[in-house]
């Protein structure tokens, strides 16, 4: 009912299987540990670039991103921690860097179990020690995705821990949202709008 496997070919993928229902999830450990595909029934749930994706030189653009250890930017790209300046790209690192894969079950759902570490380069840039963990399990037609993360060092360990995933979507103009806010920042133009439940999915691209 339940299967997981993995592809030879680079990258290195891990496919997570629920015979019953259908559904298919695939996961690149060595690039971010991102979900790249996620079908059910052949109906793409996730939209992913594949052109891009080939092309380790840009970043990814698509799938379901791990963003550790900020969400969003800073300043220059920059923060000062005990009179140090370290320079944190937008979204942090854990998207960009390899995952280690930890185990793999098929008891009670298509699960997998990756990790990332604290490295030479990750304490060049964020100065701490830390384990972080993330679990995709693929049940049916639902995909849960947990995450659990340690400070192994011994000083308080500031972070941002979220997902940021591309929805496939054929018709945007039948897509609803349901979000509770009440105003919103145009990132583009720099200015903040009342949002009264609406919002115009006709352009080409929203950054709110």
């Amino acid at each position: 009912m339940y299967q997981v496997s993995f592809s030879p070919d680079q990258p290195l993928t891990y496919f997570l299987e629920d015979d019953q229902s259908l559904s298919r999830l695939a996961v690149v450990p060595e690039r971010g540990g991102i979900a790249t595909e996620w079908t059910i029934q052949g109906q793409p749930i996730l939209y992913f670039d594949q052109e891009r994706f080939r092309d380790a030189s840009l970043s990814i653009r698509g799938g379901i991103p791990i963003l550790f250890p900020i969400c969003g930017n800073l300043p220059n790209n920059q923060y000062t921690l005990n009179g140090q300046t370290y320079h944190l790209k937008q979204h942090g690192f854990a998207r960009d860097l390899p995952w280690t894969v930890m185990q793999q079950q098929t008891q009670t759902c298509a699960s997998l179990d990756l990790k990332l570490s604290h490295c030479d380069d990750t304490l060049a840039v964020f100065p701490f020690q830390f384990e972080l963990v993330i679990s995709y399990q693929l049940r049916g037609n639902t995909l849960r995705l947990q995450q659990r993360i340690a400070n192994l060092g011994e000083q308080r360990m500031p972070f941002s821990l979220g997902l940021h995933p591309y929805f496939f979507c054929r018709e945007k103009g039948s897509v609803t949202l349901h979000i509770p806010a009440n105003t919103f920042l145009d990132q583009k133009t720099g200015t903040s709008h009342d949002y009264n439940g609406t919002l115009n999915l006709n352009q080409p691209e929203l950054d709110l």
